[in-house]
């Protein structure tokens, strides 16, 4: 792993947080199965391999994820030698105790080094310096990099929504009790 150095953002970083490669590429999507039967509502999911490796595009867009929000806790970038080459954003919850990851990204050249490891530690130390209870990460069903990632950090599967993201794809969220 690099040595990462972990700092809020600042207006000069936008430029070449902007210019990352926000979509990745995958072999693998979760499938969502429900059973509504009257008598036992069950969902399930299922980790499908695909026939090809296939690119992702991010759901959101960059002017989305880069424009001010009152509800933004912490915008924090990763550097490696003064060079941004990751960034979380996480927003509070309206009244309660929870603080949801809704953009984490690594630069694609320094993707699998531990630095969305560090990223998302840095925020579970953060919400639990803070008096959050929780941390919950929100992923496409088709990010099985990011599941993995939150399965290696401890998160938890916690629940799904259909049509959540500006392009109508299915949000998985995961969550940790920090305190």
């Amino acid at each position: 792993m690099p040595e990462i150095e972990l700092r809020p953002s600042n207006d000069n970083d936008l430029e070449s947080l902007s210019a990352f490669e926000h979509g990745y590429y995958s072999e693998f999507v979760w499938q969502m199965s429900l059973d509504l039967d009257p008598e036992n509502l069950q969902s399930s999911l299922r980790r499908v391999h695909l026939p090809r490796r296939v690119f992702v595009a991010y759901p959101r867009t960059k002017e989305t994820i880069f424009s001010k929000n009152d509800q933004v806790e912490a915008f924090l970038v990763a550097s490696v030698g003064n060079r941004p080459v990751g960034y979380i954003k996480v927003l509070a919850e309206a009244g309660g105790k929870v603080l949801c990851v809704t953009d984490l990204v690594v630069s694609a050249p320094m993707r699998r080094q531990g630095i969305a490891s560090g990223l998302l530690v840095a925020v579970m130390n953060l919400a639990s310096n803070r008096d959050y209870l929780y941390v919950v990460m929100e992923m496409q069903s088709k990010n099985d990099p990011a599941v993995a990632l939150a399965e290696k950090m401890g998160l938890n599967f916690c629940g799904f929504r259909d049509h959540y993201f500006p392009n109508q794809e299915m949000a998985l969220f995961f969550s940790r009790f920090v305190r």
